[in-house]
């Protein structure tokens, strides 16, 4: 299927690409159907892309490239929303980059990381509690050499 993104223009995807969030994301709860999509040249950002509404996209990291030493505890409880029964390789965990003038201006939400079941596509948007995170941490880009 063709579909047209924010930053990319028309891509063609395959439906076993799509990943489907049960509860939307904060804000966007009624966009359910995303697709992940490297962004070209830097493999350490993807795009989170809404197939349906090409306006809706947000741009992601792998946290432990950025934040080292970022560890999160999520209910069991919670995490069964979306099928996950622990946490294994079988998951992937990403945080929304808001991108200030330049990289190293830019922020990252550790407070709210999507998990994705890579098992099921299954993703959620969860917000920790009892926690240091916030919405707005600096970008941490030194180890990438930027």
């Amino acid at each position: 299927m063709i579909i047209k993104t924010k930053y990319l223009g028309e891509i063609e995807i395959n439906q076993d690409q799509v990943h489907t969030f049960p509860y939307g994301l904060l804000g966007f709860e009624e966009h359910k159907e995303f697709v992940l999509i490297d962004v070209p040249e830097n493999y350490n950002f993807k795009f989170l892309q809404d197939i349906k509404s090409s306006y809706v996209s947000f741009l992601l990291i792998c946290p432990g490239v950025f934040y080292k030493n970022y560890d999160i505890e999520i209910p069991d409880n919670e995490l069964k929303s979306i099928d996950i029964e622990c946490y294994d390789d079988s998951i992937n965990i990403y945080n929304v980059v808001t991108l200030g003038e330049t990289l190293k201006d830019s922020t990252c939400n550790l407070l709210a990381p999507i998990i994705i079941n890579n098992a099921n596509k299954k993703g959620r948007q969860f917000i920790l509690n009892n926690t240091q995170y916030t919405t707005k941490h600096k970008l941490i880009v030194e180890e990438l050499g930027e």
